[in-house]
């Protein structure tokens, strides 16, 4: 066996060593290699994913099968060689004035066909407003992680609009239906439609080229991108103009027109679409569609989810030959009163084993291959869900994370296995899950979970220490070791109510009951953080993860200060009232200061990148007003998905759940001294109208600066002794 060059593969890697290493990029060589056989002349492409390592006197060479195998392989040298590494919180690595040499490394393979990327919301709760530049470092990490399956979703808006024009509708018709930008995912999902637009002209145009950038540059580096597939989800104006079969689908306070497979617009329509798409974007012949994601079929006959099966893949390979249809496997759990063994059963078989690949979405939690005949030999995808919309709070199963597709893999069920990957609605936190599964994708899995932390805070810190080696097997024994569905609930985020015993409902993702007592093994972890920090420290990763910890901390002890206001208020006790309710809004108080330490957690950030797409005062008001809604109230005024996708982010938390907090203990005391009624439904009308002025505000949080909002250290150093004490009952 030889090895071929890949000349513009070769440029893009090298490329993204320059920008990832400035100068000591000088250093390393990259060389994307096709493994080809003597004799024969034919690139082994569908062979699986490897990369070498040689570390000697003239550099360091960096070998592979693609643009991302050579990413990866530098990602190994910065951690084996010289303990550091490229993370998204910590993008520059620290490198020693001499390169290590380490000879020639055995070649690492991966057995995994497929590493996949994204979820659908999170192209609205993360990357909703993000420009070339951002995406340019992200899909640097995503190549330095091994990331070979990317779902790509930017500037779909513009192949909806082309098609939607082509069948007929008028153009202010296909913008109201395509939505506000944030919103563009669950337009895609075939959740909702026509909400908190209509899109101007100027973003789809804009995200049609950056749409191309990015699939350009995944391509360059050897990924595979997932594009948008059709499931039916059309205007119900243009079913009116053709008289076309259709149902409709209810989701949470929305509904959508949806057609019937049997009526021929289904592929009249669905084929212009993906004609356009790959008129547009080209073809990596993976589609995404998701005809019931959340939402029940409106058939219960096999055979006829079966047809629906048979429609949406139909008009993939009418378009594509070799179309794979990408199924997220959530509605077999999400509706799994539904989803019976039979309907399930007919809507696999519908589709030949090699023309789908299927996500099982929360694999670390809820895996569905177990009562899904391990889908039934089709391949599939163990995927790391994490995230529900960005709820706040450190979380996440490091030992499943670790053997969980291995073990899949090995079970007589799971035997189609072909990748791991992962699927967070929204991301930025905990990222020592996601550099752990970086590590699982190239090496199946990872033994130990224990000694792979040792090495990977080395990396993180620039150094070791037997305090901050503790910390984080505190950290891996409590908040990294859960069982329930997400990290414990944040009463900051929940709106305030007078109804009932005065505790505020959790928003519907899923974050596990709040928690009024912080584990004991966390607050031994924040001390010795605290204690390891150094002023040099505070502004890079240990400086992130002693605000994340003490964030988790402040958050406990919210929730004992709420239940006790919440006790004092119910016996009617207005000094006890006051006082607790007065911990109460000190403690978000500090939460917003703790945050304002951090560039990541700026609500300003958020807010500017989304006005930055503005070409004039309008575009501005809208794009702003999607960023502040999906925040905050999502839908309607009334909608349960309110908060769902609420974050620990200053000032989110200064201008409005600090506020809204304000004005729960503001009524109560007026009841209290007037010796009136808590009036539950005035108050949440109230309240509700105050949240609908601020989605509509403009900015102007004045987060603070950060020359004047001082550091993580010291802010932390500022809160400790507060919250060390009784307070709260918490440390």
């Amino acid at each position: 066996m030889w090895y071929g060059p890949r000349s513009s593969e070769n440029r893009t890697a090298r490329h993204l060593l320059q920008r990832l290493l400035g100068d000591r990029a000088a250093e390393f060589t990259a060389d994307v290699v096709a493994d080809v056989m003597p004799g024969e002349g034919m690139s082994r492409e569908s062979g699986p994913d490897w990369f070498e390592v040689d570390a000697g006197p003239g550099g360091v060479a960096l070998r592979g099968s693609s643009g991302v195998a050579v990413a990866s392989a530098l990602r190994w040298y910065l951690r084996t060689a010289c303990r550091t590494q490229i993370t998204w919180d910590a993008p520059v690595p620290r490198l020693p004035d001499r390169l290590p040499r380490t000879g020639t490394a055995a070649r690492t393979t991966s057995s995994y066909r497929h590493r996949y990327h994204f979820n659908v919301c999170t192209f609205g709760y993360t990357t909703a407003f993000w420009d070339w530049a951002r995406w340019e470092r992200h899909i640097d990490w995503m190549a330095l992680h091994g990331v070979t399956t990317p779902l790509a979703m930017t500037g779909a808006e513009a192949v909806w609009q082309r098609a939607l024009l082509r069948a007929g509708l008028d153009d202010d018709t296909a913008r109201r239906f395509l939505g506000g930008p944030a919103y563009l995912p669950w337009n895609w999902l075939a959740s909702l439609d026509g909400w908190c637009g209509p899109l101007p002209q100027n973003w789809i145009d804009g995200h049609a080229d950056l749409g191309r950038r990015i699939l350009d540059r995944e391509r360059a580096l050897g990924m595979r991108p997932v594009l948008q597939g059709f499931s039916g989800h059309v205007p119900r104006e243009l079913i009116a103009a053709r008289g076309a079969r259709s149902t409709t689908l209810p989701w949470w306070d929305f509904e959508v027109g949806v057609l019937d497979p049997r009526d021929p617009l289904f592929e009249e329509f669905g084929t212009a679409l993906l004609t356009e798409q790959t008129r547009l974007f080209g073809t990596d012949h993976h589609y995404a569609a998701d005809p019931f994601i959340e939402t029940t079929p409106p058939v219960t006959d096999p055979a006829d989810i079966a047809r629906v099966a048979r429609a949406v893949h139909g008009v993939m390979t009418a378009v594509d030959d070799r179309a794979t249809w990408v199924l997220q496997a959530w509605p077999f759990s999400y509706r799994s009163d539904y989803w019976t063994p039979d309907r399930t059963r007919a809507f696999l078989d519908a589709i030949p084993d090699d023309r789908m690949l299927i996500l099982d979405l929360w694999a670390e939690h809820s895996p569905v291959w177990r009562h899904t005949d391990g889908y039934r030999g089709k391949p599939w995808v163990w995927c790391m869900l994490h995230s529900l919309g960005g709820r706040p709070g450190l979380y996440g199963r490091l030992d499943e994370i670790a053997t969980g597709a291995a073990r899949a893999g090995a079970d007589a069920r799971g035997g189609s296995l072909v990748g791991v990957g992962a699927s967070m609605e929204a991301f930025g936190g905990d990222p020592v899950l996601y550099e752990l599964l970086a590590d699982v994708a190239w090496n199946g899995e990872v033994k130990g979970v224990r000694a792979w932390l040792e090495n990977w805070a080395e990396a993180r810190y620039g150094r070791r220490s037997p305090g901050l080696l503790r910390a984080w097997e505190l950290l891996h024994e409590t908040v990294y070791a859960e069982d329930g569905p997400g990290p414990p609930g944040s009463v900051v985020i929940c709106r305030p109510t007078l109804e009932g015993d005065l505790r505020p409902e959790l928003p519907v993702h899923l974050a596990a009951p709040p928690s009024p007592t912080v584990p004991p093994g966390l607050a031994v972890a924040w001390t010795l953080l605290a204690d390891e920090t150094t002023e040099a420290d505070s502004a890079g990763p240990l400086g992130r993860d002693l605000c994340d910890v003490t964030a988790q901390v402040l958050t406990h002890v919210a929730c004992a200060q709420q239940r006790r206001a919440a006790d004092a208020a119910l016996a009617r006790d207005t000094d006890r009232f006051r006082a607790a309710a007065t911990e109460l809004l000190t403690t978000i108080e500090d939460l917003d200061a703790l945050l304002a330490t951090r560039p990541e957690y700026w609500l300003d950030t958020w807010l500017a990148e989304a006005s930055s797409w503005a070409a004039n005062p309008a575009e501005a008001e809208l794009y702003e007003a999607n960023a502040r809604r999906v925040l905050t109230l999502w839908g309607r005024s009334r909608s349960e998905l309110h908060d769902y996708s609420g974050r620990h982010w200053a000032g989110l938390v200064r201008s409005f759940y600090l506020p809204r907090w304000r004005r729960w203990y503001e009524h109560i005391v007026r009841a209290l001294e007037a010796g009136s009624p808590y009036r539950a439904e005035e108050f949440e009308a109230s309240l509700i109208d105050w949240e609908e002025r601020w989605t509509a505000a403009r900015s102007g949080t004045a987060t603070p600066d950060p020359d004047t909002a001082g550091t993580t250290l010291d802010v932390v150093r500022t809160l400790m002794p507060r919250y060390r004490a009784s307070r709260g009952g918490a440390v």
